[in-house]
């Protein structure tokens, strides 16, 4: 009786679990259904209200949530929205029409970080070719290896050459596999956020800036982001970023 009880106890703590994130998950997919609608009726500001609702960490991959999320805010002239979620869209299907759009809009604003550079050409084609990319390296690096162990067997001398080359390779395919997590950026969303030499509020304020301005991260202290401003380094507070 008592083992009965207690199953029925473990039963509607696992339903009590369960149900709530269902009803949300629920609520969340017909909410997107109404902002769908009300979109195709050309109700933008309250399509807007309920996509910005239901944008989360399950629809941060969301491509078309995405792309109507940065159109509704280039209709109301919302530009720093626009260019966050057209950045976040490039993180999922980066492309050179979508950084020329972000390189195009930027520019009318006169916002910097944007600039479609080599750097982010070989962004889109790491992103598109990633998983296949440190595949092909390292089955070359396991063969350049295996070959230099062969040789090291039969007592064959290895030039000196050869052995720093194997170094470096392995250093730069080291490098190159870190990429996606090495190069983060962020936007600015606050008017008149300052650009500091240190990460400190009594700190020399290097420039005082307006919001939209794109920024690559190059880490953090404390509640202080570490990022690049023409080719220095400078810090600004998490607060007055959003990270892409």
């Amino acid at each position: 009786m008592q083992a009965q009880l207690n199953k029925k106890i473990i039963l509607w703590l696992i339903l009590g679990l369960i149900l709530p994130k269902c009803e949300v998950f629920s609520a969340n997919r017909n909410e997107l259904k109404r902002a769908d609608s009300l979109f195709a009726m050309a109700r933008y500001t309250e399509a807007s209200t309920l996509y910005k609702k239901n944008f989360g960490n399950d629809q941060k991959n969301n491509q078309s949530l995405l792309l109507k999320l940065a159109f509704l805010s280039e209709k109301t002239n919302d530009y720093t929205d626009c260019l966050y979620y057209l950045s976040k869209l490039a993180l999922v299907t980066p492309s050179r029409r979508l950084f020329e759009k972000m390189d195009k809009l930027a520019s009318e604003q006169n916002l910097k970080g944007y600039e479609f550079d080599d750097y982010n050409y070989f962004i889109i084609f790491y992103r598109r070719y990633g998983d296949y990319i440190p595949m092909l390296l390292l089955t070359l690096g396991a063969y350049i290896v295996l070959i230099m162990v062969m040789k090291v067997r039969r007592k064959e001398p290895i030039l000196r050459i050869h052995k720093i080359s194997i170094i470096f390779y392995l250093v730069a395919l080291l490098g190159l596999l870190n990429v996606p997590s090495l190069y983060k950026t962020c936007i600015i969303v606050n008017e008149n956020t300052f650009l500091r030499d240190e990460p400190s509020s009594a700190s020399q304020v290097v420039e005082k800036v307006g919001k939209g301005h794109k920024l690559i991260i190059v880490g953090s202290v404390d509640h202080w982001d570490r990022v690049i401003w023409d080719n220095k380094i400078v810090y600004v507070r998490q607060s007055d970023l959003w990270h892409i």
